[in-house]
């Protein structure tokens, strides 16, 4: 009785877990792995967190504190609105424009490389140029705002100008890479200057409200322009609508020169950054290797699909447009429900997240028959690229520190641009042996490699394992 009363008190004692039992060893490792300083976290968590630990949220003022608040906000924004409105509708139909004129494919590819191209040529000495000047708002005027719109109305008057259409496409090709040079150029400026207008404690808010008030100017702006080519009809209504594009762009140029400016310490007062801080920086360059990977991939596909949705498919210009409305209904769509998550949760979380819906455009492409089975790609797409350009660009204002924003800005514009030039160079040459359908089972694969390499571990600066200790 006796021992079966002691073999139950033994059976009822309550186990003490193996991982309490061994605490002090556990505590010492962690101080022993501390002072190695290994590059990997030691859970997979730490690897989604964003250098220097987890966002801060923005108390919750109003609505039209944290957008409207100062004149520079205003007018900045106001600025987003009209510049999309213009920029819509040279994006979505230049390349319609061109096969209008009787461009082929490796035609339509070449306004694609233009593209590339300037902004590989133009964005090192754009940074340069940021770095060294008193008013990095008379660089944007002058660039994107001045070159880049009157570039626009030259494209207008292009048939009137050269009558040979053959002529007219190589006249579009040029006047694409003028119009990207310019816009190059002032693009390290025109970061630059948004850091300093806009309140890091705002500025993941602000960014998003704007990129989505800019994606509603879009929404109304493509179908419109797709009608109204219609309803005038030949090349007469492509010069129409590229007109109005131009006086868009001026409205957009007049917002711009109305920012107030903060003034600037001289030259030799500031700060300078180094091109070897920025190359030290691990995140920042498996960040940018991944872009390039994506974007690479993207282009090798994405300038034949206006293409093979007028010719193989049958669509009207019409029905282009009504596609590019869906397309940026889901924009608005995936930002307004970003607004809600874009200052609670790690930048590099979400930019790791949406990078693996990219793989499923080209895939959905694959199944199209008609021209509206492409409202399903267009789906995905839109909402995916709008989410995307958002939270990579508030990514790189993070990793970016404020003395070295020009250089971090320049590099990550040109990476993409390299691979804007890169991809459709190797596209065609897809294009021309197998088909467009193997470069979109092509893309869809690169850009699944590219959404992996963002979870590449990387080494920390030691400032950053410091404060994750």
């Amino acid at each position: 009785m006796g021992r079966a009363t002691a073999k139950n008190l033994h059976q009822r004692r309550p186990r003490v877990p193996y991982a309490r039992q061994h605490q002090p060893l556990r505590r010492e490792g962690m101080r022993v792995l501390r002072r190695l300083r290994l590059p990997i976290g030691t859970n997979l968590r730490r690897r989604w967190r964003i250098p220097g630990g987890p966002p801060t949220d923005h108390p919750r003022t109003s609505y039209q504190t944290r957008v409207f608040g100062t004149p520079a906000q205003r007018w900045f924004f106001a600025d987003g609105l009209t510049a999309n409105a213009s920029d819509t509708v040279v994006v979505q139909f230049l390349s319609i424009y061109a096969i209008a004129l009787g461009a082929t494919n490796t035609e339509v590819g070449l306004i694609a490389i233009a593209n590339g191209l300037a902004g590989a040529l133009a964005l090192y000495p754009g940074a340069r140029i940021a770095e060294r000047v008193r008013s990095r708002k008379r660089v944007v005027l002058l660039g994107a705002a001045g070159i880049g719109r009157l570039t626009v109305l030259a494209m207008a008057l292009t048939p009137l100008l050269l009558r040979e259409p053959r002529h007219a496409v190589y006249g579009l090709v040029a006047l694409t890479f003028l119009r990207w040079l310019g816009g190059s150029l002032s693009h390290p400026a025109w970061v630059s200057l948004l850091a300093d207008i806009i309140p890091i404690d705002i500025r993941r808010f602000y960014v998003s409200q704007r990129m989505l008030g800019m994606t509603i100017v879009g929404a109304f702006a493509a179908p419109a322009a797709g009608f109204s080519i219609r309803a005038i009809g030949g090349i007469e209504g492509f010069q129409w609508v590229f007109a109005a594009a131009f006086a868009l762009g001026i409205a957009s140029t007049f917002c711009y020169s109305r920012i107030p400016e903060p003034p600037r310490p001289s030259e030799a007062d500031r700060p300078r950054g180094s091109m070897r801080e920025m190359l030290a920086d691990g995140a920042f360059v498996r960040y940018l290797t991944a872009t390039f990977m994506l974007h690479t991939t993207t282009m090798i596909v994405g300038p034949f699909f206006a293409a093979y949705l007028v010719r193989d498919l049958g669509a009207t210009t019409a029905e282009v447009g009504l596609l590019g409305t869906v397309d940026l209904v889901a924009a608005v769509t995936a930002q307004l429900g970003l607004g809600f998550v874009v200052a609670r949760y790690p930048t590099e979380r979400l930019v790791r997240i949406v990078m693996f819906t990219s793989p499923l455009i080209p895939f959905v492409w694959l199944f199209a028959q008609n021209p509206w089975h492409a409202v399903f790609p267009h789906i995905i797409g839109g909402a995916s690229w709008a989410v995307y350009n958002v939270v990579s660009f508030n990514l790189l204002m993070e990793y970016a520190p404020p003395r070295n924003i020009p250089r971090y800005a320049a590099t990550h514009q040109m990476t993409v641009l390299v691979a804007s030039f890169l991809g459709p160079t190797i596209g065609t040459a897809i294009v021309a042996v197998w088909g467009i359908r193997a470069a979109m089972a092509i893309s869809s694969l690169g850009r699944l490699i590219a959404a992996g390499m963002m979870f590449l571990p990387v080494r920390r600066p030691a400032s950053e394992r410091d404060r994750a200790r």
